[in-house]
């Protein structure tokens, strides 16, 4: 090699080493968030709010719902007597930092008053106090279960379900036993009575995005563990399945849920992420035996098309990455 030809070279390797150390650090940085940002983030000592159904589409799916203006939507209120309300929100990170933020907090307090039941992904804190400490701010009807805390790694999740007590009742809660280790985190099932006829499974999931395929597969498995084990046929399954964008192909998953044993309600056309891309990871799907229940109401609370977000001095990003998703059932006509 001649001198100027080595020269060059040398030349060349320091923008390649320096090159090769960012990504390092930046490799570092990913490993430590993944395995343990929740856990900082929650270190720090725990602190001690009408709502309006940012778009609700009523019984139809197959055509895209138009998304509503800024200032233009409302919840879809307290429901009726006979009937039941149930969301899915994965909130996203909750938390001790996250009960810091008051404005996020009454956000978040007022979505969940106006649910029946309210399935919660993404609890990260390190102990029960700030579910115990967001509770309180709750109506005083409301109770809740929550699971273990489920992960293979630091980075460790709980499922959280909020219920109207003045409603329905618990009748037994379990987690899924994956024997098989298919899940990152197990799915939590709560059984629920109501004060009327109307009795079901709740099924409270957070796929992992790596595995979304994997897991998603596994789902129709569960459920029946669950169905077996309490002899009930009505299940509802809830949460952020990662189920668009990179992490699964949506058209997948009309044949691991087929109409022939199940409905899908919040179908491919609907955008339940904050960003602006425009991702269906929110799903809630229901046996087939439980379509008799359903009233045909269903929607995407786009929160933040409700809340004059400037005035409160936060952005819709800080209250989560997901919009809640909901449907409604009556509770009078069970047969099974």
């Amino acid at each position: 090699m001649s001198g100027k030809t080595a020269a060059a070279s040398k030349k060349l390797s320091k923008p390649m080493r320096a090159l090769a150390a960012v990504i390092i650090v930046l490799a570092i940085l990913y490993y430590v968030w993944q395995n343990y940002g929740d856990s900082i983030a929650d270190s720090a000592d725990p602190v001690g709010a009408d709502f309006l159904d940012a778009h609700g589409e009523t019984g139809q799916t197959g055509t895209q719902p138009a998304r509503p203006p800024a200032g233009s939507a409302s919840l879809p209120g307290n429901s009726e007597a006979d009937k039941l309300r149930i969301y899915s929100f994965n909130i996203q990170i909750f938390g001790a930092s996250k009960m810091k933020k008051t404005n996020v907090v009454d956000v978040l307090v007022d979505i969940i008053s106006h649910a029946d039941v309210a399935a919660v992904q993404e609890v990260r804190s390190t102990s029960d106090e700030p579910v115990q400490q967001f509770m309180m701010l709750l109506p005083a009807q409301y109770d809740y279960v929550l699971g273990p805390r489920e992960g293979r790694t630091a980075s460790k999740e709980q499922y959280w379900v909020i219920y109207n007590t003045e409603k329905l009742s618990v009748v037994d809660s379990a987690t899924y036993d994956d024997s098989d280790d298919r899940f990152q985190r197990s799915p939590l099932a709560v059984y629920f009575r109501t004060k009327d006829r109307f009795d079901f499974i709740l099924i409270n999931n957070h796929i992992q995005p790596s595995d979304a395929e994997k897991e998603i597969a596994a789902l129709p498995e569960a459920i029946r563990y669950f169905q077996r084990m309490w002899n009930e046929s009505d299940a509802l399954v809830v949460g952020d399945f990662n189920a668009d964008g990179i992490y699964y192909n949506e058209n997948k998953l009309a044949s691991v849920f087929p109409d022939s044993d199940y409905q899908i309600v919040i179908t491919n056309e609907y955008n339940t992420t904050v960003a602006e891309s425009d991702n269906t990871y929110d799903r809630f799907i229901i046996t087939a035996s439980s379509k008799e229940d359903f009233t045909g109401n269903f929607g995407v609370v786009y929160y933040d098309a409700v809340y004059d977000f400037p005035s409160l001095g936060i952005e819709p990003k800080e209250v989560s990455d997901h919009f809640p998703v909901w449907a409604e059932f009556y509770i009078g006509r069970d047969t099974d």
